[in-house]
């Protein structure tokens, strides 16, 4: 099957209309309280928490503007959102760049993602957070 016809115009709105719903539900239910949402496998296996776990309750307390509990939950994530935006979007500042200063920005932050990472996963598990 091609996705050829289907047009950019759709795929935004296909987007926004799972954004939306994936809000709405993270909004209404609270992963911490209802079977609704899947646990953190790795979790479960190891006993130890990966870099992503508390996403999900962080993602309830943030809609509803709770920014400490949403911190206690998975600071690390709540930190380097904004980041995430930036990376989003990187592919158009890319063209007002130069190609070689692009490429090497784009290493350093993957680079710097990646240790990051790393380090809040190994952290979280040592200090318990």
């Amino acid at each position: 099957m091609s996705f050829d016809c289907i047009s950019k115009r759709t795929y935004i709105l296909i987007f926004i209309l799972v954004l939306v719903g994936g809000g709405t539900l993270y909004y209404l239910f609270d992963p911490s309280a209802s079977g609704l949402f899947p646990k953190c496998r790795f979790l479960e296996l190891t006993g130890y928490k990966c870099p992503g776990c508390g996403a999900q309750r962080m993602l309830h307390s943030l809609l509803h503007f709770d920014f400490v509990t949403a911190f206690r939950y998975n600071a690390y994530l709540l930190t380097i959102f904004p980041l995430f935006i930036l990376l989003f979007l990187w592919d158009g500042w890319q063209k007002w760049l130069s190609r070689k200063w692009a490429d090497l920005t784009t290493y350093i932050l993957v680079s710097l993602f990646l240790v990051s990472t790393i380090l809040w996963w190994v952290l979280r598990n040592v200090f318990d957070w």
